[in-house]
């Protein structure tokens, strides 16, 4: 009996031995599962309680369910599960590596596309840039250009020299027409105020005083066929009334112009004091007399005087005084003469007084003074523009 009860009790210590360890390696083995495969579930637990309530024949079956279910278990191989879900992943991370492939390359291509655009608006900049740098070039080209043929055109086709106009001849130095005395070809030529030509000799010049009360200066300069103008500066030691008007206006004008005083000295110590007189007059009216300075010498008579009584040595002394100071204060700058008709001159005049002569005055076809002279006083009875009614011309040489 002992033997027996020991046998049983060996066996039950075995069995529940067994069972403990078969418990024990289920734990291990759906550990191990769950923790490799991170599957949940409670069969662990429902084994133990399970096979803790079996008999014998019951726990053989448990046991061979139990061995059955660990070869179950066994059989389940964790890293094909591992593996499928790695399959897996990869199958996802390749196509989201694709996707993102795909919208990686997207965005290159629009990238690229960019810095086509990019390039391409930067190469247009460059080209707008380049295009507008060439057009402003051409742009100074043509300006310069512009202005080589507008200088061309003024070395090559300014009006220079002889040009007739409305049946007039002028003379052109770059496009201005020329007035009053020029020298050309070594020659005098003379041209009107308005730049009309005169010729190189015989050219009108008249004399105006007074008498001709206010003259019309622009028309005078604007139509007439006259070179120049002689003014009366006065007589005796008294200034023209017309004087101070008449020789602004033709300084303004710049019509040439010349001067003579009107005398009635009777010997050298008046004509000394006429030749102050037209001395102050020169330096108040800055005169630039370049016609001439002439000494008025012809026949007069006052309540208390004469020229009748002065003798040709007394026009000798009066003619030299005269000329002599007048040249010396114009530093011999402007021709200083006498003026005298032709008969008068000839007949009344000494041999030194008559060497003073260069106006001449005598109203005929032609002047049959016997000495040389510079202008011909030829008519009193001229018409020119601008002044109404009689004028004396003479002609220039």
């Amino acid at each position: 009996m002992k033997k027996i009860f020991f046998l049983v009790l060996l066996v039950s210590i075995g069995m529940i031995f067994l069972i403990t360890t078969k418990d024990r390696e289920e734990k291990k083995i759906v550990k191990e599962i769950k923790e490799n495969s991170g599957i949940k579930t409670n069969q662990d637990k429902l084994y133990v309680s399970v096979v803790k309530k079996m008999d014998q024949e019951d726990t053989n079956k448990v046991i061979d369910c139990v061995y059955k279910k660990v070869e179950e278990f066994n059989s389940f191989d964790i890293n094909n599960v591992v593996e499928d879900i790695k399959k897996n992943d990869d199958e996802q991370t390749e196509n989201k590596l694709e996707d993102t492939l795909e919208i990686e390359e997207v965005k290159d291509e629009n990238t690229a596309n960019n810095l086509i655009i990019s390039e391409e608006n930067s190469d247009k900049e460059l080209i707008d840039e380049f295009n507008k740098e060439t057009e402003e070039s051409n742009q100074t080209n043509n300006e310069l250009n512009d202005k080589i043929n507008e200088e061309e055109i003024n070395i090559h086709y300014l009006k220079n020299g002889f040009y007739e106009e409305y049946g007039n001849t002028y003379y052109y130095e770059n496009d201005n027409k020329v007035t009053g005395l020029k020298v050309i070809d070594g020659v005098n030529n003379y041209f009107s105020p308005s730049g009309k030509y005169l010729g190189i000799s015989k050219v009108k010049v008249i004399d105006v005083s007074y008498y001709q009360k206010d003259i019309n200066w622009d028309l005078f300069a604007s139509d007439s066929d006259c070179y120049g103008v002689i003014l009366r500066l006065g007589y005796f030691t008294t200034l023209d009334s017309k004087f101070e008007r008449n020789i602004n206006e033709l300084k303004r004008l710049n019509i040439p112009y010349g001067i003579y005083l009107f005398s009635y000295a009777t010997n050298i110590e008046s004509a000394r004091k006429e030749a102050i007189f037209t001395n102050n007059m020169i330096d108040k009216y800055d005169i630039k007399p370049t016609l001439g300075i002439y000494y008025d010498l012809e026949s007069w008579k006052t309540n208390s005087s004469s020229s009748d009584k002065i003798t040709k040595n007394g026009y000798n002394y009066i003619a030299k005084g005269y000329v002599e100071s007048v040249s010396n204060h114009v530093n011999n700058n402007y021709n200083v003469g006498v003026y005298s008709g032709r008969w008068y001159a000839m007949n009344r005049f000494g041999k030194i007084a008559k060497s003073y002569v260069n106006w001449v005055a005598e109203y005929n076809s032609t002047l049959k003074y016997d000495g040389p002279y510079l202008m011909w006083q030829y008519t009193s009875k001229g018409n020119v523009p601008g002044i109404d009614g009689n004028v004396d011309i003479s002609y220039l040489y």
